[in-house]
């Protein structure tokens, strides 16, 4: 099991979006300490304390290894995090280890493709206008994972109609190479007219731009959304928070 100090030494041994987004953790600047990063065999996990609301090991590569690296990153971090893998990969490691158990099925949606004719009317929210984006998210989204504000964020976009704020989205937990969507929000009365659209393909490009690729979570029965960011160019991955029981 080979240590991973950096987030370029992350990108080096993966390309995966999933993983390369933890590596976040192994960042100076990074909220919370303890993280920590290993390959072995070609798999490669990665902990990052406190990402996005939870403490995470995120895996990806061939099962048997990762397994190994689940089963001794458990056993050594205290807690123990959450691990997240591809569905795919998980089905194959419960093929080697029945101790291998479901928590939640989610989808991780990712892009690496600006759009040709890039969206009017978005931009970056400035700090006074970050109240009326707080309000926007606690009405019209309350059980999304980011608020304004929230540790995590970085910066806010939103459309308005008139002085009226009615779509915003977050750039939040970014690492060197994925940027993040998150706490997307319209309002009610501005539904189904493109506001949120707009608003979400204005910061896939300015993410796409920053970090080479953009991603988001999302439900796995939010069809709307998920019709919403494929027309974006956004690919569904399905992926499952798992535990060794």
């Amino acid at each position: 099991m080979h240590q991973l100090r950096t987030p370029a030494d992350v990108a080096a041994a993966t390309d995966d979006p999933l993983i390369n987004w933890g590596a976040q953790s192994l960042a100076p600047g990074y909220l919370y300490p303890g993280g920590g990063a290993w390959t072995l065999d070609g798999a490669t996990a990665v902990h990052s304390p406190g990402l996005y609301r939870r403490d995470r090991i995120l895996l990806a590569g061939p099962p048997e290894p990762a397994l190994k690296l689940l089963a001794a990153l458990t056993a050594d971090l205290p807690g123990p995090p959450i691990p997240v893998a591809a569905t795919e990969l998980v089905d194959r490691m419960r093929d080697l280890d029945p101790r291998v158990v479901d928590l939640a099925i989610f989808g991780w949606m990712t892009t690496s493709t600006p759009s040709p004719r890039p969206p009017t009317g978005p931009r970056w929210l400035t700090d006074t206008e970050l109240d009326q984006a707080d309000a926007l998210v606690r009405a019209a989204n309350p059980d999304s994972w980011v608020m304004p504000g929230e540790p995590g964020t970085r910066r806010w976009a939103g459309q308005f109609d008139g002085d009226t704020l009615i779509s915003v989205a977050g750039d939040c937990w970014p690492s060197p190479a994925v940027g993040f969507m998150a706490g997307v929000a319209t309002h009610p009365d501005h539904r189904g007219r493109g506001a949120s659209g707009a608003v979400c393909a204005f910061l896939r490009d300015e993410l796409v731009a920053e970090h080479g690729t953009c991603a988001l979570m999302v439900y796995q029965n939010n069809a709307t959304a998920i019709r919403i960011y494929e027309r974006l160019g956004f690919t569904y991955h399905r992926m499952t928070a798992l535990e060794l029981a």
